[in-house]
Order: C-alpha cells, then structure tokens, then sequence
C-alpha cells in the first residue's frame, strides 16, 4: 500500500480524521453551486429521479443522491485526491455507499455529537464489524469513512466540529454532548471552499452553528470497504443505473476485483 503517507497514517490513527486542502478544483465549484441552487428552488415534483430534498433540523435542507442528477458529481464522488486517502484506508478496496449536499443557515438547533453507523447494533465490549478501526503493521482499516467537502467558506468556529480521537473510545460519552468548540475536548475545523475533511465515522462529530449571513454548503460521502458488506440501503439503485458512468456504478458494486478508479490512482502515484 502506498497511498497514504507515513505523516497522513499517523494523524489519522493519532486523531481519527484528514484535512485536504484544495481538492476541489474551483472550475468544478463554479458548476456544482448553481446546479444545486437549481435543485434547491425547484418544486419537489420537477427534482430528477432519484435526487430526494428533505429537511433534517429546521435550519438545514438536505438533497440525496445528488451524483444521479449530474456527472459533476459523479467526477467529485472520483476525485483522485479523495479515492487515494479511502482507498489508503479501505486496503485498497472502497465502495461508494452515500452522497448528499446539505445547505444550512442560521439557526436556534442544539446540535449534539453523534457517530455514525449502518444501523447493526453489537452487544456491548464488541465491535461493529461494519464500522471497524484497526492498526497493524504500519497500516490502517477502517471500514465506514465520510467526508466533509465544503463548497463554500468556512469561517473558525462555524464549521466541522469534532473530538480528536474519539474512534478508538470504548467508554461511552456523555448522554446529550453538546456541539461546541471547546478545546481540548473538539474543534472545529476552518475550511476553505474545496477544502475535505475525510473522517472515520466513529469519530463523535457534527456541525457547529452556523453563525454567518450567508448558507453553509457542504457534500457528504460515505466509503465502506468493498468486499464483504452488501446492506440493504447501499448503492448502486439499481433502477437508475443508466444515469451513472461505468466507473461510477462500478465504485457503487460490491466487488472483489480492483475498481477502475483505485486503479487510476495507483497509477498516478507511480507515475505511470
């Protein structure tokens, strides 16, 4: 395995999470906003099949499966930069299970921290096999991974907020944490538009308030490794298949063969 550095392995087992700046070419940026502007405004009914919009808190819309509405965001869901750090963490073998754009504005909501998971519940001292964190000979699994992709700025302590290392606790946090920067506890991460966090979804997070006069647009994925995990929720949907690339619908399959985009990647970081 060579897709990760020696720098990005220690910080993601120290710290449970990277930040890569300028991943999104701003060219990309300047199509993806008015698409989804688009797509926010427009009546329920008019939306493409199978995008859904939904509200998950007042101040914060959601629209899912954002990729099936347009190829920009199939090539974000490829991103070379994105791919080489999950498949660096999913041995080489990831498998696109999630995409949704999320805007939010100011609002009252008292955000706490949560950490995501498939659904499966495991009998206590037992680790959910679905969403695993494991270190062994200088190289890392993690089998549930999400990013954080912003398409606008995010000013300090308005943005991602996380506890650092929070995916290796076996003692359960408090009922009810509160979002909040408080460090050393969390922290919030400034980003700049392009910037992505990508993150192991044991790691407690959420997002802070949003404090500014402008919304908060993000992106975000979810990764599992490829080969053995096949719930009933997880991409590809079948019945839209056309509207996906090969290379697309591929990284969406439950697949033992090396997918053409790890493929892709290898072969820019060798030079090929």
């Amino acid at each position: 395995m060579f897709f990760l550095t020696s720098e990005e392995k220690w910080h993601f087992e120290l710290q449970g999470y990277l930040l890569l700046r300028n991943v999104v070419p701003e060219a990309d940026l300047d199509v993806m906003r008015p698409v989804l502007d688009g797509w926010l405004t427009a009546d329920e009914k008019d939306l493409p099949a199978p995008l859904k919009r939904g509200r998950q808190e007042p101040s914060k819309t959601h629209i899912g499966h954002i990729h099936y509405g347009h190829e920009i965001f199939q090539r974000l869901n490829m991103n070379p930069e994105i791919i080489r750090v999950v498949a660096g963490l999913t041995w080489g073998c990831p498998r696109l299970m999630h995409c949704v754009f999320t805007r939010m504005v100011k609002g009252p909501e008292e955000l706490r921290f949560h950490r995501d998971d498939d659904g499966v519940k495991v009998t206590h001292g037992f680790r959910n096999p679905n969403n695993d964190f494991q270190v062994a000979d200088g190289e890392i699994y993690c089998s549930h991974l999400a990013t954080w992709i912003a398409l606008a700025d995010v000013p300090p302590g308005t943005g991602f907020c996380l506890v650092p290392g929070s995916h290796k606790s076996t003692v359960p946090e408090p009922d009810g944490l509160a979002v909040e920067h408080d460090p050393p506890i969390s922290i919030t991460i400034p980003m700049k538009a392009g910037d992505v966090i990508i993150f192991s979804t044991r790691l407690l997070h959420n997002a802070s308030q949003w404090t500014e006069d402008y919304p908060r647009l993000n992106i975000f994925q979810r990764y599992v490794f490829s080969w053995f995990f096949d719930l009933p929720h997880l991409y590809p949907l079948e019945e839209h298949r056309d509207k996906l690339s090969d290379d697309m619908y591929e990284l969406e399959k439950m697949t033992r063969d090396e997918k053409q985009v790890v493929k892709r990647v290898r072969e820019i970081l060798a030079g090929v």
